[in-house]
């Protein structure tokens, strides 16, 4: 990976949650974007389409089967 590339990577949040799904709506950050609701099925982290915030499952919780 390129310097330039590692430095963009470093630019977007890791946040550890303890709940599945996760609502993201860009945080204080310029103008935010619409609230999205995202899933992370079994893979325990997804990361925001609009702002490319990862969010990761913290350790010990359970992946949620759904309704």
């Amino acid at each position: 990976m390129s310097s330039a590339a590692a430095a963009k990577t470093a630019e977007f949040e890791t946040i550890v949650v303890e709940t599945n799904p996760v609502a993201c709506d860009g945080g204080d950050a310029g103008l935010g974007h619409p609230r999205v609701y995202l899933n992370m099925g079994h893979d325990r982290h997804v990361v925001c389409p609009y702002c490319s915030r990862t969010y990761v499952l913290a350790e010990g919780v359970k992946v949620g089967g759904g309704h």
